[in-house]
């Protein structure tokens, strides 16, 4: 059960009560015991034949105890009287509270009466001009947001007080706000909660104005709904600090760095297919300040000019080209590299733009193959809208780049935001588990030249590495796969080890082979793997050591591989699923 400042002043009063009653037992209890001292001093008096003229109470002293009893009673009626007082005081609190929140119910119909009457008074007017009202939808509309606010800030105390400039000039009186009880603030049902802090808000049309004319310091803090499609509310403190971690995420008051893109500010619960306007500029003007208005303006200034980088792969510093300039170059002011403004890359020296566009891009520039080289071999994809290069390490091939472009990894086109499918026709599929994979086994091949390459000579040149004196990258060989038909008169050869899903197929009486599946490690290399498709793909792609199988079973050595195929067997009647890599 609750206990309220009520419930601890009658507690209050009761114990004072009760210990009343236990000191005026005792003292009742002192004075009966004097008065059968004194009678039993008569009695021993008239049986000696002592007829005594005046009974005399005997007195029988004040002992320590007496005086600390005295002094506890005392205390005890002070206390009694204090929590009396206490009492009246809180019924007198409790009256002024009452009546102020009646004035302000009073002040608060006066005005909603105002706003109504000045509503119908233009909502006349209007259809007395003969304008079509299907658009008068609410007050707000025809009133606008001006004069609901210069009604709703009025004094009314200050009707037929001064007269004509004094009147005029005062000042307005700060914005009326209701008192909010607190088992009002508790109950979720009368006012909508914030979606960040989970707290109960007084919702308004602009919760930065209503904000700074509140009077009272015990009130809600105000909100607004935003415009999406799900109407979400917030609070204007987390809705501020939702905005401004965008637009400044630092804190410093500077904003966000050049390269960064904010807008559009989506809703923090609406995915951004959902509303992928974001927050418009009405709904700022009514949360931010000032100050914050002007980041936004700011922001959003720089977020629609054109952004250009440096083709220099060493910089990508954000530069500013003059595009309706004559001029076809730029200089970047990072790097000091001469750039191209038509063909966006450092500048091709004899020759034109039209020539330059028209040469294939593998022959552009030495870079530019290269870098295309490297790209195919290690499967990257360049973003559509910035050609920025992105690298699929784990996840789905749905890439978002730092440009905020969606796009299919798998084919590079355009993602389809709302179907949420790459914009393809047919479109590919969202998991791709055989890229994965290879991007696996790609990374087990680099870690396994980073190990063959400090155990080689000296010096040792790669033959395509000209006259470089030092062991630089090594590509790695061309992949050409094997026939898998071999000899196709000799049994029934495999493509893949996709058998190796076929319990009917794999035997796993063969230790070599229960080894390897039951442990899921290559036991040709002692690569852990982690799982049976990974394994699948790394038997069927690795390019450092062989791999030998038949009739559901791994060979460690060529020479079991060899003498199995050599010698009868009846399991399936002849030599079938053979696989093998050199």
């Amino acid at each position: 059960m609750e206990v309220t400042p009520n419930n601890d002043m009658l507690t209050e009063l009761l114990i004072a009560k009760m210990l009343e009653d236990d000191m005026r037992a005792l003292e009742n209890a002192r004075a009966a015991e004097q008065l059968q001292l004194s009678e039993a001093l008569r009695s021993s008096a008239l049986s000696a034949g002592r007829f005594p003229k005046k009974v005399v109470p005997v007195s029988m002293g004040l002992s320590d105890e007496d005086v600390a009893l005295g002094i506890l009673s005392s205390e005890i009626i002070a206390n009694k009287d204090a929590a009396i007082a206490q009492a009246m005081q809180h019924a007198e609190d409790s009256n002024v509270v009452a009546s102020k929140q009646y004035a302000q119910k009073l002040a608060a119909a006066e005005k909603k009466c105002a706003l109504d009457a000045e509503f119908a008074r233009r909502l006349q007017e209007a259809m007395d001009n003969g304008e079509d009202d299907a658009e008068m939808r609410d007050a707000e509309s025809i009133l606008g947001q001006d004069v609901i606010e210069d009604i709703m800030a009025n004094d009314l105390n200050a009707k037929g007080k001064g007269k004509g400039k004094d009147r005029q000039d005062a000042a307005p009186p700060p914005y009326y706000e209701p008192y909010v009880k607190k088992e009002e603030v508790d109950s979720p049902g009368l006012y909508p909660t914030c979606g960040i802090c989970m707290e109960p808000f007084q919702a308004t049309h602009s919760p930065a104005a209503a904000a700074r004319t509140a009077n009272s310091s015990s009130r809600l803090q105000f909100g607004t709904y935003l415009p999406c499609p799900h109407g979400h509310a917030y609070c204007i403190s987390c809705l501020n600090g939702y905005i401004h971690s965008k637009l400044d995420p630092e804190g410093t008051g500077a904003g966000t760095s050049l390269n960064a893109v904010v807008f559009p500010i989506r809703c923090p619960e609406c995915p951004l297919a959902e509303w992928p306007e974001g927050i418009p500029d009405v709904v700022a003007e009514r949360v931010l300040s000032e100050k914050g208005m002007v980041l936004w303006h700011h922001q959003k200034l720089l977020d629609s000019l054109p952004r250009h980088y440096c083709p220099n792969p060493r910089c990508s510093a954000l530069v500013q080209l003059d595009e309706d300039s004559e001029d076809p170059q730029a200089l970047c002011p990072s790097c000091n590299s001469l750039i191209c403004v038509p063909c966006r890359v450092v500048w091709h020296n004899d020759l034109t733009c039209e020539e330059y566009q028209a040469l294939p891009l593998d022959d552009r520039s030495p870079e530019d193959q290269k870098a295309l080289q490297l790209i195919k071999a290690e499967n990257w994809r360049r973003c559509p809208s910035c050609a920025f290069i992105v690298e699929l390490a784990v996840g789905c091939n749905h890439i978002t780049c730092r440009c905020k472009t969606e796009f299919c990894f798998k084919c590079g086109s355009l993602w389809d935001i709302r179907n949420k499918r790459c914009s393809r026709v047919p479109s590919c599929e969202l998991w791709d588990e055989t890229m994965l994979l290879e991007e696996r086994e790609r990374e087990r091949e680099r870690q396994q030249r980073a190990q063959r390459v400090p155990a080689a000579v000296g010096h040792a040149r790669h033959p395509a590495a000209g006259n470089v004196g030092h062991i630089g990258y090594i590509a790695p060989p061309p992949y050409h796969p094997q026939n898998p038909f071999p000899n196709p008169a000799r049994g029934q050869y495999a493509a893949d080890l996709s058998w190796m899903d076929d319990p009917d197929v794999l035997c796993t009486r063969h230790w070599f082979t229960a080894e390897m599946i039951n442990t899921l490690t290559c036991q040709y290399c002692d690569t852990k793997l982690t799982s049976l498709a990974d394994l699948r793909y790394h038997l069927g792609h690795v390019r450092w050591h062989a791999v030998y199988a038949c009739c559901g079973r791994f060979f460690k050595r060529e020479v079991d591989y060899q003498r199995h195929l050599d010698a009868p067997h009846t399991r399936f009647g002849d030599h079938d699923y053979q696989f093998r890599r050199n």
